[in-house]
């Protein structure tokens, strides 16, 4: 019984450490289970992910499984499209095929 409880208390300091469990700051009920699905299924992600690869990288964790992600996928910007400055005309002259001929 003793080693159930190791496997149970160890996936919930992953999910709290690694996975953002304890870092919702949410005012609602409907929010908060929504945080947490979406916790529980990172933590299943992640332990299919450990189980596929357990052959190639037995010691895969959940802290490398996180690094991985943020090194590979494309990171969104969280300014709102309408916040971003436009796009200043350019102030120097267009090289067209006129200007470089001499014409």
């Amino acid at each position: 019984m003793q080693t159930q409880r190791f496997w149970i208390e160890r996936a919930l300091q992953d999910a709290k450490s690694e996975l953002g469990m304890a870092d919702y700051e949410v005012r609602g009920w409907r929010a908060w289970h929504h945080h947490q699905t979406m916790i529980c299924l990172t933590l299943l992600f992640t332990l299919k992910e450990r189980l596929a690869h357990a052959a190639d990288v037995p010691l895969l964790s959940v802290r490398d499984i996180v690094d991985l992600l943020e090194s590979y996928l494309p990171r969104r910007s969280r300014e709102p499209a309408a916040a971003k400055p436009a796009k200043k005309p350019s102030t120097t002259p267009e090289k067209s095929l006129s200007n470089i001929a001499g014409f």
